[in-house]
């Protein structure tokens, strides 16, 4: 039976592997891979979400896959338009809505006014009356249940998909940020580089994804995870296996680790001196699903010399933050950045 609902109030952390959307009154709804699947002989969608994830690489010439947004860009914005459109239909079957559809959506720090843009216009596109912008930092803090209202430095960093998002806030507001082009599907490309060389074997992104998550640690356990990696041998070209290790994990993204942990440096050493005494004391807040792989948190810890707090479910702090705004709009609408 269809509800009836006032209006439809989205969030939507849009995001480059998955994207998660919380609807008012109800909570988080859904988690998707930000992916899509069209059938090119009859200009159809074929696919969206884990479907279409799962046609990555290994897709037939008249099926294309796409990913709309990259690096926390949207990036094929008829593509995202027909995502979202996608999920809303979804939505709408279960809701209706009496005056429409608003939507508040998460955004990387640092994009262009033109990038701004095109984040609204899919909102507009998919019928929304207003759509809402939010800094991710900002909602990663707010979903850590942090008080950013204060005069008070809180140091975040938040490891997504396609980009990790550093940024000091005090007052409500970022007063140093950076984004930088680091995540997820980073780490993917680093495993797929890194078994090439040194095992000389080719795989593809979905098994660099799952042995990501399967071993799932940098560090060297009384009894280490392992993903047997089947692919192919890059001399011969005949099938090969070889076992993925923590070690190899942890050799892997090393160099994408150490480039967070330079920025994060930077960050620290252009801080205001009584904003860097509270991030001393309060130490780092880190999340997002890249730091769900165990010991980055140490790792980044040792390199700079400050206490790093792993926020709770890291993953859904994004999310979440956004949800506290739709649910107390007039109180945190402050934070928004198009209001």
């Amino acid at each position: 039976m269809i509800k009836i609902k006032t209006e439809i109030w989205l969030g939507i952390d849009l995001g480059t592997s998955t994207t998660k959307v919380y609807l008012k009154d109800k909570g988080f709804i859904a988690e998707i891979p930000t992916v899509i699947a069209f059938n090119k002989r009859n200009q159809s969608i074929l696919a969206i979400g884990e479907e279409a994830r799962k046609m990555i690489g290994k897709n037939p010439a008249y099926i294309e896959v796409i990913k709309p947004v990259n690096f926390g860009i949207v990036t094929n914005f008829d593509e995202a338009l027909y995502f979202l459109e996608e999920i809303l239909r979804n939505i709408k079957k279960d809701y209706f809505s009496l005056f429409g559809l608003r939507v508040l959506i998460g955004i990387p720090l640092n994009l262009t006014e033109v990038q701004k843009r095109g984040v609204i216009d899919v909102g507009k596109g998919v019928g929304a009356r207003n759509v809402y912008l939010v800094e991710e930092p900002i909602a990663f803090a707010l979903g850590a249940n942090l008080d950013i209202d204060e005069a008070k430095g809180v140091l975040v960093v938040d490891i997504g998909g396609g980009t990790t998002d550093i940024a000091l806030i005090s007052l409500g507001g970022v007063v140093i940020g950076k984004s930088i082009k680091i995540g997820g599907e980073i780490f993917n490309q680093n495993i797929i580089e890194y078994v090439k060389e040194k095992y000389e074997i080719i795989i593809g992104e979905s098994q660099a994804a799952e042995a990501k998550l399967k071993v799932g640690s940098l560090n060297n356990r009384l009894q280490p995870a392992s993903f047997l990696l089947k692919g192919r041998d890059i001399y011969s070209g005949l099938p090969k296996e070889v076992n993925f290790t923590s070690n190899d994990l942890r050799e892997s993204i090393f160099d994408s680790l150490l480039e967070i942990a330079s920025n994060l440096k930077d960050i620290i050493n252009m801080a205001p001196p009584d904003l860097l005494g509270d991030v001393t004391t309060l130490g780092i807040f880190l999340g997002g699903g890249g730091s769900l792989i165990e010991g980055i948190d140490s790792f980044l810890e040792k390199e700079v010399k400050i206490k790093v707090n792993l926020v709770e479910e890291p993953k859904f702090a994004v999310i979440r933050g956004i949800g506290k705004i739709i649910e107390d709009f007039e109180r945190y609408r402050k934070f928004l950045i198009n209001v």
